[in-house]
């Protein structure tokens, strides 16, 4: 009879699922934010009006908010929509002059993707990255 117990028991708790708290998941049998592979710093290609150019972006944490990425920098951020894909919510960007961006994009793997759209005294521009951490 204690043996019978002891093997219910023991398959009850071997077929526990450990649950992660919202914008977490479970990665090598801990509960990670999804936010952190994002993390790092990304060389690539930007394309804008057609034209190429070399460069380069780096991601970090931004504090206070699980969701949100932080466009190292710049002070704006990325807003996550799932595992591996963001938005950029419409926020100003404030540079060599001051325009609106927003966008989206994605993590496969190494490599980040994302699509913007910037505004600037009524002119709108499209703006794409793809680079590899």
């Amino acid at each position: 009879m204690m043996l019978g117990i002891a093997s219910v028991m023991l398959t009850t708790t071997t077929g526990c699922k450990k649950t992660c708290d919202d914008w977490n998941e479970l990665e090598d049998k801990d509960c990670v934010e999804m936010r952190e592979k994002f993390y790092g710093y990304y060389v690539g290609v930007y394309t804008q009006n057609g034209q190429t150019s070399n460069g380069a972006v780096e991601l970090s944490e931004y504090s206070g908010n699980v969701k949100r990425i932080r466009l190292t920098g710049s002070g704006n951020y990325f807003e996550l929509t799932g595992s591996s894909s963001f938005e950029m919510p419409l926020q100003q960007v404030i540079d060599v002059q001051t325009y609106n961006m927003e966008g989206s994009g994605s993590l496969n793997g190494n490599q980040l993707t994302f699509n913007a759209t910037q505004t600037y005294n009524g002119q709108t521009t499209i703006l794409n990255f793809t680079g590899t951490k």
